[in-house]
C-alpha cells in the first residue's frame, strides 16, 4: 500500500511540473533566438573612404588569419574579401596602430598583399596579385584606346590634369588645350619668373582637357570628372585704398607704435568729443595687433630701425563700423582715395590688384673687344611699382573667410649707372604678409604703409615778393614734412552661386558709386568754404 502511494505522489508531481519546466526551456529558447537575431551582420560594418585614419590594437597567438581579417574590418569600419589561398595562423600585437599600417605589416609577413578595388579590399597571395596586374597591363597594350574632349565648366584644365593622371593606365594620355589670349600680369618675380607663371597661367586659365585611353579607364575619368567639376564657392572681394595723413589717424583717435621688432599693442581710443560730421567714433573701440617687420635692408649708420621697418596695422570692422570710419576719413579735404577696386575671386585662387606703373627693365650686352665693341640695350622685363595687393581666400566653415594678404609699396628711389653709359633704377619696396579670419561681410583694415611727402609753401607782398634777390625780403617760405599713411580696407562677401554674384557686383557697383558722389560733394563743399 504505501509503495501505491508513493508512485500515485510521483505520478502527481510530474503532471503538476512538467508544463512548468517546458514554459522555462521555451522561454530561454525565445531569449537565445533573440539574442541570436540582435547580434551584428557582418554587412553592417561598411564605410564609403577607405582612407579612415582609424587606429586599432591587435592581440593574437595562432588565430585564423581570415578571423584576424574580419576583425580589422569591424574596427575599422572596411570591406575585406579574401581568395580562398588566404589560410593560415598568425601571431601578433599592434597597439594603436592606423588600420591599413596594421593590414600591411600582417599580410607582407605571411606572404600576402592587398589592393583596393573601388570601396572593397581584395586581399590574395602576392604572386596571384602580381600576375592579375601583369595580365591587366598586357590586356591594356592590345585594347584600342579613346579618345574624348571633355569641356570643363567650373574647375581649371590643370587642377584637373593632376587629379585625373594617377588614374591613367600605361598607355592613357591627358592633354590641355592651350590658351591662345594674353595671360595676366605678375606682380614682380623677374623674368623667368614671371614667363614661366604666365605659362602656368595660360594652362590653367583653359577648360578644355582632352583624353586618350583604354575603354575601362575612360569609364573612371568620366566619372570622376562628374564629381570633381562642380561649381567652388565664391568671393566677392571690395578693396578701398585711401592715403591718409598721420595727423587725421590720431585726430579720429587711431593710433599704433612705431617699433622696429616684436609685436606691439594699441588701441582706437577716440572720446565722444572727438565727432566729425555728427559721426560719433567712439563705438569703434578695440584692440590692434601692431606687426612690426624689419626692413628687407639693414639700417645705414645714423638712421634707426623704426626709419626703415614697416609697420603694420591690422584691424576686424563690422559693416556699421567700417561705415563710421569711413565718413569720419573723408572728411578730411587731404584724404585721398586711391582705388576702390572689386573682384570675384574663386576659393583658394588668388586675386592680385595692382595700382601704379610698369617700369621697363633694360639689360646690355657687349659684343666685341676694345674699339670695336658694341653695346646693345634690349627690354629684359617690366616691373611693377605702385601699390600691390594680393588676396587668397579660404572659405571655411559657417563663411568664416581665412585670409591671406600680402600688401606691398614699391617706389622708384634713384638709378645706379653701370659701365659708364647705362643707368638702372634702384626701386624700394616695403610688403609684409599676413592671415587673418573674417566673417562674410566683415572689413579688415590695414594700416602703416608710411611715406613722407615734402612741400614748400611760399606767401608775401604781391610783385614786390617777386623782386629778383629784393624780393626775398618780401616773401616766406614754409616748409613742411607731413607723414602719409596708406590705409587698404578689406571687405569680403561669399558667394555661393552664380546667378547670385552678378547681382551682388551690382548692388555693389551702384553702392561705390553712390559713395563716390557723396564724398566728391562733401570735398566739393569744404573746398568752397
Amino acid at each position: 500500500m504505501s509503495l501505491t502511494r508513493k508512485a500515485f505522489f510521483n505520478l502527481v508531481f510530474i503532471i503538476i511540473f512538467t508544463p512548468f519546466c517546458f514554459a522555462q526551456e521555451q522561454q530561454q529558447d525565445t531569449k537565445a533566438e533573440g539574442a541570436q537575431a540582435e547580434a551584428p551582420k557582418p554587412e553592417t560594418a561598411i564605410v564609403d573612404d577607405l582612407n579612415a585614419s582609424e587606429n586599432v590594437t591587435l592581440d593574437f597567438k595562432e588565430a585564423d588569419i581570415r578571423n584576424v581579417l574580419k576583425i580589422i574590418s569591424y574596427k575599422a569600419g572596411v570591406n575585406i574579401i579574401t581568395t580562398p589561398e588566404v589560410i593560415g595562423n598568425v601571431t601578433i600585437r599592434l597597439v594603436d596602430v592606423p588600420w591599413e599600417n596594421a593590414l600591411e605589416a600582417i599580410l607582407k609577413t605571411y606572404g600576402f598583399s592587398y589592393e583596393k578595388q573601388g570601396n572593397i579590399i581584395l586581399v590574395a597571395p602576392i604572386e596571384k596579385l602580381t600576375a592579375q596586374k601583369r595580365q591587366e597591363v598586357e590586356l591594356a597594350q592590345v585594347q584600342p584606346t579613346l579618345t574624348e574632349v571633355f569641356n570643363l565648366k567650373f574647375i581649371d584644365a590643370l587642377d584637373a590634369k593632376k587629379a585625373l593622371e594617377p588614374q591613367l593606365s600605361p598607355r592613357g594620355k591627358i592633354t590641355i588645350l592651350e590658351m591662345t589670349g594674353q595671360a595676366g600680369w605678375e606682380f614682380g618675380g623677374g623674368a623667368l619668373g614671371a614667363r614661366k607663371r604666365k605659362e602656368e597661367e595660360k594652362l590653367s586659365r583653359s577648360k578644355i582637357l582632352i583624353v586618350s585611353d583604354i575603354s575601362p579607364v575612360m569609364d573612371k575619368i568620366k566619372d570622376a570628372i562628374e564629381k570633381i567639376d562642380v561649381m567652388q564657392k565664391q568671393v566677392i572681394i571690395e578693396a578701398r585704398i585711401m592715403e591718409v595723413s598721420r595727423d587725421k589717424l590720431r585726430d579720429i583717435g587711431i593710433d599704433y607704435g612705431t617699433g622696429s621688432g616684436g609685436a606691439e599693442s594699441a588701441t582706437i581710443t577716440p572720446t565722444p568729443a572727438k565727432k566729425k560730421g555728427g559721426v560719433d567714433i567712439s563705438q569703434i573701440g578695440g584692440h590692434i595687433m601692431n606687426l612690426a617687420t624689419p626692413s628687407v635692408f639693414s639700417p645705414k649708420a645714423g638712421i634707426t630701425a623704426a626709419n626703415t621697418g614697416l609697420q603694420l596695422l591690422f584691424k576686424n570692422l563690422s559693416g556699421a563700423q567700417f561705415e563710421i570710419v569711413l565718413h569720419a576719413l573723408e572728411e578730411d579735404v587731404h584724404t585721398n582715395t586711391l582705388s576702390a577696386p572689386r573682384i570675384l575671386a574663386m576659393n583658394n585662387q588668388e586675386a592680385n590688384i595692382l595700382i601704379g606703373t610698369r617700369y621697363p627693365i633694360l639689360k646690355s650686352e657687349i659684343t666685341g673687344a676694345g674699339s670695336t665693341a658694341i653695346t646693345t640695350v634690349t627690354l629684359d622685363y617690366y616691373q611693377d611699382i605702385g601699390i600691390q595687393l594680393n588676396v587668397m581666400p579660404q572659405i571655411g566653415i559657417d563663411d568664416y573667410i581665412n585670409l591671406v594678404v600680402h600688401p606691398a609699396v614699391t617706389s622708384y628711389s634713384s638709378s645706379s649707372t653701370i659701365g659708364g653709359t647705362n643707368a638702372y633704377p634702384i626701386i624700394e619696396s616695403r610688403e609684409a604678409e599676413t592671415r587673418v579670419m573674417l566673417k562674410d561681410g566683415e572689413t579688415m583694415v590695414i594700416a602703416g604703409l608710411l611715406k613722407d611727402v615734402k612741400s614748400k609753401d611760399t606767401s608775401g607782398i604781391p610783385f614786390l615778393s617777386k623782386i629778383p634777390i629784393a624780393g626775398a625780403l618780401f616773401r616766406r617760405d614754409t616748409y613742411d614734412n607731413t607723414k602719409i599713411d596708406l590705409l587698404i580696407f578689406i571687405t569680403t562677401h561669399v558667394v555661393k552661386d552664380e546667378s547670385l554674384s552678378v547681382a551682388e557686383l551690382a548692388r555693389m557697383e551702384k553702392e561705390f558709386e553712390e559713395a563716390a558722389r557723396e564724398g566728391m560733394n562733401g570735398k566739393n563743399k569744404k573746398r568752397g568754404k
